[in-house]
């Protein structure tokens, strides 16, 4: 495990100089996506450039040794939760999803990201925080469907959806949900309490329902024939080990 230095400010990455892995903050440098390393306290040990973009903090502010409630974003209201998850990520070494909805990026616009968090360890194979990677969620929005149901002169997308539904059982339009967010094969397995082969299973079943063999012309044949706008109440689609963390303070 090699010491590293706080880096240049230029690529907005944040993190203190401490045990961890040059691999990792290389892996997660190189990410579009955000990333971020917290200690067993909670406190921050880095945190990569699309991390400190999501939360939109000013250029002065350092997030590196600080708590979630220390952070000025909307979502440091939630930050006893935070700390309840990664304590509950620590001493079941298990991995937490949680879907959390605020005003995200410098347009402050509300917005859901998957958030998964994972154990951490050190080089003797000790637990010694977590490591958090959030991924937006694409859902069908409510402009979307005002937008289609007054091209389709009035007629109830809803309904649409509901008569096509026997085409698929439920816990496959539940895996499709997840795929028509890029969500790869692992992780959907983890969302719904499977295992990957399970999964993998089920995809191929409704290749073949759809009568295609990959995964971009089981997409198209979804956008195509309505799937992608199965919209299950998310409650009812996650299992108890994925907790969900609401908007608590709208933006005026």
């Amino acid at each position: 495990m090699a010491e590293i230095k706080q880096p240049s400010p230029v690529h907005g990455t944040q993190c203190i100089s401490t045990q961890l892995s040059r691999q990792i903050i290389s892996l997660c440098d190189n990410s579009s996506e955000p990333w971020a390393i917290k200690n067993y306290e909670s406190r921050y040990l880095y945190a990569n450039a699309e991390y400190i973009e999501l939360l939109n903090l000013p250029t002065e502010f350092n997030i590196t040794n600080q708590l979630d409630s220390d952070i000025p974003h909307p979502s440091s209201k939630s930050a006893s939760y935070f700390h309840k998850y990664d304590r509950e990520v620590q001493a079941s070494e298990k991995n937490v999803f949680s879907l959390n909805i605020y005003p995200f990026g410098s347009k402050e616009i509300i917005q859901p990201y998957i958030c998964k968090k994972a154990p951490f360890y050190d080089e003797k194979g000790n637990c010694m925080g977590i490591i958090l990677h959030t991924k937006k969620l694409q859902v069908f929005s409510a402009i979307q469907y005002l937008n289609e149901a007054s091209l389709n002169a009035g007629v109830d997308q809803n309904i649409k959806i509901q008569k096509k539904k026997n085409f698929f059982t439920d816990k496959e339009l539940e895996v499709i949900f997840f795929l028509m967010q890029s969500i790869k094969c692992k992780v959907i397995a983890e969302i719904l309490g499977l295992s990957c082969r399970t999964i993998e299973n089920k995809l191929q079943s409704m290749y073949k329902k759809a009568n295609v063999c990959c995964l971009d012309d089981f997409k198209a044949f979804c956008i195509k024939n309505g799937f992608d706008k199965y919209n299950k109440p998310i409650s009812k689609i996650l299992p108890h080990d994925i907790t969900t963390s609401t908007l608590l303070h709208p933006m005026k």
